[in-house]
């Protein structure tokens, strides 16, 4: 059979046949001229190992294909809710949270002078033991603790 016909038999072009035949896939029998029955079980014998090797799906596969659809779900909800204004950076929100904590610091530190001038009766040593006690507590929050 020629290379033409054996192209129109299996539904390809001529140029594949050609490549095939470099492959050692369609088997020449002389100029233009192909083995039909060598090269359609040569080229069926390559259909079935390429149709196994991207055949069916390993576990692990499939797997990693759902954890991408996952991961490409919840990176479109990120993004949905960020343009309804539903999140806020996290430098953002340090910033806040440092600027009330530095209020509260502040407004803390200011209780023992107060204390210490609505309350006459209390000594100047009574003063540094509520302040010692703020700032050890203050301290404690710092640390952790």
């Amino acid at each position: 059979m020629t290379g033409g016909e054996l192209a129109m038999f299996l539904g390809i072009q001529s140029a594949r046949v050609n490549d095939l035949a470099r492959d050692g896939v369609m088997v020449r029998v002389g100029r233009g001229r192909f083995d039909v029955r060598k090269s359609l079980h040569n080229y069926l014998a390559r259909l079935r190992d390429g149709a196994v090797k991207g055949g069916p799906q390993t576990d692990e596969l499939k797997a990693e294909k759902l954890r991408l659809a996952r991961e490409q779900a919840d990176k479109l909800e990120i993004s949905n809710a960020a343009a309804r204004g539903e999140l806020v950076r996290a430098a953002e929100v340090e910033r806040e949270w440092a600027n009330v904590l530095r209020d509260v610091r502040s407004t803390m530190l200011a209780v023992p002078s107060r204390v210490g001038s609505k309350l006459v009766h209390l000594s100047a040593h009574d003063v540094a033991a509520i302040e010692a006690e703020i700032k050890a507590a203050l301290e404690g929050l710092a640390n952790g603790d």
